[in-house]
């Protein structure tokens, strides 16, 4: 019973820290694109995909990194593969350039 509440009290705490990882990530990696952006065209330039590209970013380093130094422990956690990280950065980096080609 106590090792089942201490689980699903790091399981709490883990998906806490997802969130502020989530919100900082997005916040920084935003906030860096706009600048690179506004040094390029002379104005701040955001797009749908550059969002979902940085969601895409922070899975793979949520999944490579992350979760390794968190609260919750388990035996499922497992880094992506090779081939899955290379595809995942190549498909986050073309959406966040996108804008190039469209605008």
């Amino acid at each position: 019973m106590v090792a089942e509440l201490l689980k699903l009290g790091s399981f709490i705490l883990e998906l806490l820290r997802l969130c502020i990882l989530l919100v900082l990530t997005l916040l920084v990696l935003g906030w860096a694109e706009r600048l690179i952006y506004q040094l390029i065209f002379g104005q701040p330039v955001y797009n749908w995909s550059m969002g979902f590209g940085n969601l895409l970013l922070f899975f793979m380093l949520y999944r490579n990194h992350f979760q390794f130094k968190g609260w919750y422990k388990s035996e499922k956690n497992q880094k992506l593969t090779l081939l899955t990280t290379r595809v995942i950065t190549v498909i986050s980096i073309g959406l966040i350039i996108l804008p190039l080609g469209l605008g």
